[in-house]
């Protein structure tokens, strides 16, 4: 595989940083003690949760029931209580319903006070049609949600569930905001959120949002009073901001290690967070069998992590991984074997032709593969997968598109690096909107769910039976069963799921161990996820 980490000009921006800084060290992004400066490449804005601003209780404006815990990264993590007064339990014995004590003595940001209606209100919108949350799909085990007493709310499921605490992360909003059903992409909440977090929205532009600690919050007030983000969609233009007006961003592994020098420090959150190429069944060579599978075993998954993550991830085959325990069956995994991979195209009729491209029935083994620029791993992770393809025979054409390419139409036909792991922390989260075949059907889910229109009815019975299975054992054998159904006929081309590299700078600020994260990053996850706790060191 050819070696694609971008040593030369992450030496340019090194040199660039350091003439910025001078010799001394960098000069503090901001004067004040108490403000921290972070640069993301997302768009700002869209705080509604209803289209997944702290979808897994990582919002600083918001809070949710529960969030995941801190410093356990080879599992999954623990759900702590935050407006959750325990844990869940179940009512009656069949899993199907469940009972949520909620605090007391908790008010929104605009000073009206927190209850279990708001908690009510925020679960039945999301699964409210008239809401169209582009989220919906992740809350098909919900049938209702209902106030079941004073401090006491009642989640009605449509099948038994057993891992309910880790699906209840949905940022609540203040149950008035919610009350006129409407796109959820129109709300109010966007641009103008009230929640119970400790930070309130004081300033909104297309490139900064300035977020501030709240005097009348419940919990503990942060001693960064002053969080400020703002926006620069290219990775070397980061990193280079980071020099004079910036206290921390997050960057690819080789250029965050090449950057974090003279007051800064790299800080790395394990996540699950996986990348890997659709391959729609609406191509007509993507979505052929034989292509998908010579594929996967065609890839040298292990050179990526080595070369690209430069060993920040780990090589992922089918999505489930080590984290899972007794889920996983690394037998599953695909092991690179470029040989097999040419018997495969061979038994299949594909065969080479003058230029080393196979060609069946008068048509050539090349698709496009679509990926945004701006983001050094899939682009990276593009050419290396468009580099071990040609060796066996298959072209893969590089794109680089805008993420407003990426239509529903689009994906139905063209391959995409796609990232993925939004709620990575049940494997039925993970597997059943991108695998499940009731998401191959147009306007299931969101354009990401299933995104090559996968139809396997070895792995619809697996993954519906494991998500009602009681019995921890019967349904780790179920996702047992996925992997195999799955290894014999894959859906897409999985390759690795990167660790996250942050840089920050070392200003005084003493943050404790990072969470497990998703695929979601920038400023919501790393050493910014526990910002409200930080203390002076």
């Amino acid at each position: 595989m050819v070696q694609t980490s971008p040593r030369q000009w992450c030496l340019l921006v090194v040199l660039a940083v350091v003439g910025l800084a001078g010799c001394g060290g960098p000069a503090p992004a901001s004067s004040a003690p108490d403000r921290f400066v972070v640069i993301d490449g997302e768009e700002l804005g869209n705080f509604n949760p209803l289209t997944g601003h702290g979808s897994n209780g990582e919002s600083k404006i918001y809070e949710s029931l529960y969030r995941v815990a801190e410093g356990q990264d080879d599992r999954i993590p623990d759900a702590v209580p935050v407006l959750a007064d325990g844990a869940p339990t179940p009512v009656g014995g069949d899993l199907t319903h469940w009972r949520v004590q909620t605090r007391a003595g908790i008010t929104f940001s605009d000073g009206s006070t927190f209850g279990p209606e708001d908690v009510v209100a925020t679960y039945n919108a999301v699964i409210n049609p008239a809401f169209a949350a582009p989220i919906a799909a992740n809350f098909d085990f919900l049938r209702t949600a209902k106030v079941s007493g004073p401090n006491s709310v009642d989640l009605w499921l449509t099948g038994a569930y057993a891992d309910v605490p880790h699906r209840l992360f949905l940022a609540i909003a203040p149950a008035e905001t919610l009350a006129k059903p409407g796109p959820a992409d129109k709300l109010a909440l966007g641009n103008k959120p009230v929640g119970t977090g400790p930070y309130a929205l004081t300033e909104l532009r297309a490139d900064q949002v300035v977020l501030t600690a709240r005097d009348n919050y419940w919990g503990t007030k942060p001693q960064v009073t002053t969080f400020v983000v703002r926006r620069t969609d290219d990775e070397k233009a980061r990193a280079a901001q980071l020099a004079s007006s910036a206290d921390g961003t997050r960057l690819s592994p080789a250029l965050a290690k090449a950057v974090a020098k003279n007051g800064y420090r790299t800080v790395v959150g394990k996540a699950n967070d996986w990348l890997g190429i659709t391959l729609p069944t609406g191509n007509p060579v993507a979505g052929d069998p034989a292509i998908r599978l010579a594929l996967n075993l065609g890839v040298d998954r292990g050179a990526m992590v080595r070369d690209i993550l430069e060993g920040e991830g780990t090589a992922v085959s089918t999505l489930v991984t080590s984290l899972y325990g007794a889920a996983y069956d690394p037998a599953q995994d695909f092991t690179f074997d470029a040989d097999r991979a040419r018997k495969v195209l061979d038994s299949a009729g594909w065969q080479a032709g003058a230029d080393g491209i196979r060609v069946r029935d008068g048509k050539r083994a090349t698709f496009d593969v679509a990926y945004y620029p701006t983001d050094i791993l899939r682009r990276d992770l593009t050419m290396a997968a468009v580099s071990d393809a040609k060796k066996i025979g298959v072209e893969l054409k590089p794109v680089a598109v805008e993420k407003s390419t990426m239509t529903p139409e689009y994906l139905a036909k063209t391959a995409f690096m796609l990232g993925g792991g939004g709620q990575p922390y049940t494997l039925d989260t993970q597997l059943y909107p991108k695998f499940h075949s009731k998401y191959a059907t147009a306007g299931a889910g969101s354009k990401w769910d299933n995104a090559s229109d996968y139809v396997n009815p070895a792995v619809d019975r697996a993954l519906a039976a494991a998500r009602v299975e009681r019995d921890p054992a019967k349904r780790a054998k179920l996702y047992r069963d996925f992997q195999v159904a799955y290894h014999a006929a894959p859906a897409m081309l999985a390759l690795v799921s990167e660790n996250h590299v942050y840089v920050v700078r070392d200003n005084g600020w003493k943050f404790g161990s990072t969470a497990l994260e998703p695929h979601a990053h920038g400023v919501a996850w790393g050493p910014w996820y526990s910002l409200a706790r930080w203390t002076r060191q």
